[in-house]
């Protein structure tokens, strides 16, 4: 069995199709026909059923991608290090992240990796549920919540936002303006959903973060709503104020306890282990993880602000 037509059978599994895969490789698709045909004739399975316009791998197909990922990788991994700085990066990067404009702003990012490696392709999905890695052939997914609590992966501090309360002139208004924190238990606070399908109602608040128990009539799982519901004085939102800065400046949202220096909480790079990763997915990781030290570099000379996002 021939190395390149294994790495061929990967790239129209990640990608989902051959006419896809033939793109990539920049193969025609009738090559990707006859090389995948001729690869399980050898191996004597079907790998995939093919439907029309869709192909789905059968399980023993799956089995194959599954277990021969590891290998190819480290192949990968053993001609990198013979190569080095001579190899190219080829192939197709899957990334994951939450439609949370301003937060995880890592468009740049990734638009910069590619014009260093225009042979690799990158697929970028937006959404706001937490998918399987590896179920959805995911390489690398950006994540927000308090920890990243899954075993099988590994999952880094990216960057960090300051998080707190507001609320609109016209609901402090009607409401009144809240002046400590118990007096939070009689005031509508829109909550969050997480991906995972949690509700965040206990709101860390401060640098040494105290816990507020809040409820209220209104629960979304997008931050722009959230703000949008806030400015038309439906509740007190708790969100990033790189979000929220820009209505302030222009009076549509008021800092609450402005005097209380805010919580920082995180956004998460979150992968599979090395082991189980292409050159592409690895030497992205590597760079968005310099890029983000150059950018606490650049925002501040005190290397404090690298190490809050390394803890």
């Amino acid at each position: 069995m021939k190395t390149e037509d294994l790495k061929l059978f990967h790239q129209i599994v990640e990608t989902g199709s051959m006419s896809q895969a033939a793109k990539i490789l920049n193969l025609p698709k009738s090559s990707i026909s006859r090389r995948l045909k001729g690869l399980e004739d050898e191996l004597n399975l079907q790998l995939f059923h093919r439907q029309n316009r869709s192909i789905l791998l059968t399980e023993a197909g799956n089995i194959l991608y599954e277990n021969s990922k590891t290998a190819l990788n480290q192949l990968e991994l053993s001609i990198e290090k013979a190569t080095a700085p001579k190899q190219e990066i080829t192939g197709h990067l899957r990334i994951q992240v939450l439609p949370l404009p301003n937060l995880l702003n890592i468009g740049s990012t990734i638009f910069k990796f590619m014009d260093r490696h225009p042979k690799l392709t990158v697929e970028v999905i937006s959404s706001t549920e937490d998918k399987n890695l590896v179920n959805n052939h995911i390489d690398v997914a950006f994540r927000i919540g308090e920890k990243i609590d899954e075993p099988n992966l590994i999952a880094r501090p990216f960057i960090s936002a300051h998080l707190g309360l507001y609320a609109s002139p016209d609901y402090i208004e009607t409401n009144g303006l809240p002046t400590n924190f118990a007096d939070l238990d009689n005031h509508n606070v829109i909550r969050f959903r997480f991906p995972d399908g949690h509700i965040l109602e206990r709101l860390p608040i401060g640098k040494e973060p105290e816990l507020l128990q809040v409820s209220g009539d209104l629960i979304m799982n997008s931050m722009p709503l959230i703000i949008e519901a806030c400015i038309l004085g439906r509740g007190i939102s708790y969100v990033p104020e790189q979000l929220a800065n820009r209505y302030v400046e222009h009076g549509e949202l008021i800092r609450l306890f402005d005097h209380i220096e805010p919580f920082v909480g995180h956004g998460w790079m979150v992968y599979q282990p090395l082991a189980n990763l292409s050159l592409a997915a690895r030497t992205f990781i590597d760079f968005a993880l310099a890029e983000m030290e150059a950018k606490a570099d650049f925002c501040s000379s005190d290397s404090e602000v690298l190490d809050k996002l390394l803890i």
